[in-house]
């Protein structure tokens, strides 16, 4: 009788651990999980500028990296400016990008909001906010590139359009608007 116990116990046992599924939590998206955004998930995939940033700044910077007469460790320093740069002015434009979305759909509804969908009146881009937000990042890194050249380097590094970020706006913003999917 003993051994007829121990053995259903064992057998009770092992038939609940073997319904247990392997880590000890359900998978996500299974029947009881019904997953998470991947926003809450942590996994969220890197945003456009930052996955092209690097090989913009490369290429452009070694196009003109003869004409500055640039040592490896400057060369490097200003691609990681350039990289920087264009990084913060597409995330700046992708914000003012959201919020323009965000407006022409209503923006957010709380409780006491109607929750109609009523199309907003006269919502238009910003695009002189953007702008002035846009010259003010790049005046912020013509200072960096002015500290991180000499003075010849500088001025060379001025007469060269193909690196200005400053007169590439449209552009970018169109780029930007491109590559923002609406969050609605």
């Amino acid at each position: 009788m003993r051994k007829l116990l121990i053995t259903l116990c064992a057998c009770a046992m092992a038939l609940v651990s073997y319904a247990q599924p392997m880590g000890g939590r359900p998978p996500m998206g299974g029947p009881m999980g019904g997953g998470r955004p991947p926003m809450m998930m942590g996994n969220m995939e890197k945003p456009f500028y930052e996955l092209e940033s690097d090989s913009v700044a490369n290429a452009r910077i070694i196009d003109v990296a003869g004409m500055l007469d640039l040592n490896e460790k400057t060369l490097d320093k200003v691609i990681k400016l350039y990289t920087q740069q264009y990084e913060e002015l597409c995330r700046n434009l992708q914000m003012a990008v959201m919020e323009y979305q965000m407006n022409l759909n209503g923006g957010f509804r709380g409780r006491n909001n109607n929750m109609g969908m009523q199309q907003p009146a006269n919502v238009t881009f910003d695009t002189e906010s953007a702008r002035q937000t846009y010259d003010k990042i790049c005046q912020k890194y013509e200072k960096r590139y002015k500290k991180a050249l000499n003075d010849k380097q500088y001025q060379v590094w001025g007469t060269l359009s193909s690196t200005k970020l400053d007169n590439k706006f449209s552009n970018l913003l169109q780029h930007v608007q491109d590559k923002t999917e609406s969050i609605f």
